[in-house]
């Protein structure tokens, strides 16, 4: 009787694994650009090697301070840069943004854009998939002001990955916190 029941079980969890959605990716907590931002990672994800910084953005105006990735699998990327941000210019910048993006990327699909609180702040961002050196991208940008300067950050993974990486990246946004 149990050999006759086991079967049966063993099928429909084989079943329920196969089709079950993809796994939860295990997140750990960092802190980068020299301890202002604390944000979640997925666990597993290096930060790249200046040697690989130097080849991937070779011809780029700028490269991101920090990137954090899984052997080009997806990344997350921080562009501490030069301009001057506070919180009453997020809208502004999320609306330069989006006109930007949208004039440059003109195939993109656009998913979602705005501003959002996120742990007492406002965060901007674009959510879309656009064409990159012949292959679609998904890419979550958020941004925000920290100590007086504009924080880009930016999810990155092949649009095949999008079903497995956009909830990673949503938390990745959703965990921001930052001193000011």
């Amino acid at each position: 009787m149990k050999k006759a029941l086991l079967a049966p079980v063993l099928c429909l969890t084989l079943l329920l694994t196969a089709f079950r959605p993809f796994a939860e990716v295990e997140m750990i907590k960092k802190r980068v650009l020299s301890e202002r931002v604390e944000i979640l990672i997925p666990k597993g994800f290096e930060v790249m090697s200046e040697q690989q910084m130097d080849f991937n953005y070779a011809k780029a105006q700028s490269r991101p301070s920090v990137i954090y990735t899984n052997s080009k699998e997806a990344s997350i990327a921080f562009t501490y840069t030069d301009n001057t941000a506070d919180q009453d210019m997020i809208n502004m910048y999320a609306d330069n943004f989006y006109k930007m993006y949208s004039k440059q990327y003109k195939e993109a699909k656009w998913f979602n854009n705005g501003v959002k609180e996120i742990n007492g702040r406002k965060i901007g961002f674009m959510e879309l998939m656009k064409p990159e050196l012949g292959h679609e991208v998904y890419n979550l940008v958020f941004f925000t002001d920290v100590e007086g300067k504009l924080l880009m950050c930016n999810f990155t993974c092949a649009d095949r990955q999008k079903p497995e990486w956009e909830a990673v990246a949503k938390q990745i946004m959703a965990s921001f916190k930052s001193n000011g």
